[in-house]
């Protein structure tokens, strides 16, 4: 989504030795990088102005950040801010009033003071991501447009993330209801062969109906594999980095089985897999020796057992898609013997 940054990792200069705790990226709230989905203080106004910075021409752009009672116009209609969502270094999300006054979710790429040039392609690319992967358990998009020399895209707007409902241990049946979608979706980008790279539960969005509805949202950091089997991403959040990465500097579809495998633990027990307030190298060991994959196995049940294969550090020794996760999910007793949520 972004070249180099602190707390990030680089393609051409490998892992960041000592990343800043405040790298940010953004679901439908504030996610440090490394304690993403950690629960976290009320979200600030974005400031009022920022600047872009135009390579070979004016030295800066200034640019005005809407506020709750700024209207924004595109060709489809008006969005009346009345709330901001979630801010982040790289974006922002306001609820607003739309078109035909349905509510939406618009999200603003944020400048942080990069190349206008660089937010407009990460704006498009993310368009073209989400207006080519049609899913009902991906976060739909109805418009995108510029105003101000700023980017916005007009998502859904669902109740909340997936990170608002960790924090204690949930049933199994709803631990495997949310992630029969959540792999669901995985599976339909991995078969448009795009890796996700983020699945945290700041990107897991949630709608209420007859039962839970899950939408993975932010494709910022996505990339397509074009035929190859793993792909070598600018960036990587150390709380929810795969053993590959710091094996051989590449994601693939596996290194998503794994965050969902973060996401399930965290699920199931209310605590995460990974212990994420220590120093970046305590936390690169409890990855390279495999501490989220044996806590699963210490849970001592099924599901914790399949849990542990979804974070087992070598990739050959994981499932190997996510069809494959839910076939051995689905003969679990906590599912065949549901009454949570009956099959429709």
């Amino acid at each position: 989504m972004y070249p180099t940054q602190p707390g990030g990792y680089s393609a051409a200069q490998g892992p960041i030795p000592t990343p800043p705790a405040n790298t940010q990226r953004l679901g439908t709230g504030t996610i440090p990088a490394m304690q993403v989905a950690l629960p976290v203080a009320p979200v600030p106004a974005p400031q009022t102005a920022a600047t872009f910075h135009v390579p070979c021409a004016a030295p800066r752009i200034m640019v005005q950040y809407p506020k709750v009672g700024t209207t924004l116009t595109s060709t489809r209609g008006s969005y009346v801010v009345r709330d901001i969502i979630g801010s982040g270094e790289f974006g922002a999300v306001y609820e607003c009033i739309g078109p035909f006054d349905q509510i939406y979710a618009l999200k603003m790429v944020r400048p942080a003071n990069r190349p206008y040039a660089e937010v407009q392609a990460e704006w498009a690319r993310e368009v073209q991501r989400l207006s080519s992967l049609r899913h009902p358990n991906v976060v739909y998009i109805y418009d995108s447009f510029e105003q101000g020399h700023l980017y916005y895209l007009a998502l859904e707007r669902c109740d909340h993330a997936l990170k608002d409902m960790l924090g204690s241990p949930m049933q199994e049946g709803l631990v495997i209801e949310i992630s029969r979608q959540l792999l669901a979706a995985v599976q339909f980008l991995h078969d448009n062969e795009v890796v996700h790279d983020d699945l945290h539960a700041g990107n897991v969005l949630i709608t209420h109906n007859d039962r839970p509805t899950v939408k993975i949202s932010d494709f910022g950091i996505s990339h397509e594999l074009r035929g190859m089997s793993a792909v070598r991403p600018n960036v990587v959040h150390h709380a929810i980095m795969a053993p590959e990465i710091l094996a051989t500097g590449y994601t693939s579809r596996q290194s998503d089985l794994y965050q969902v495998g973060l996401l399930l633990y965290w699920m199931l027990t209310g605590e995460p897999a990974i212990q994420m307030d220590v120093p970046y190298q305590e936390l690169v060991r409890q990855v390279a020796e495999g501490e989220p994959r044996q806590r699963a196995e210490a849970i001592g049940t099924p599901l914790g057992n399949l849990i542990a294969k979804m974070l087992r550090r070598r990739e050959a020794f994981r499932y190997s898609s996510a069809r494959e996760v839910w076939a051995d999910l689905r003969e679990l007793p906590a599912w065949l013997q549901r009454h949570l949520f009956p099959a429709k």
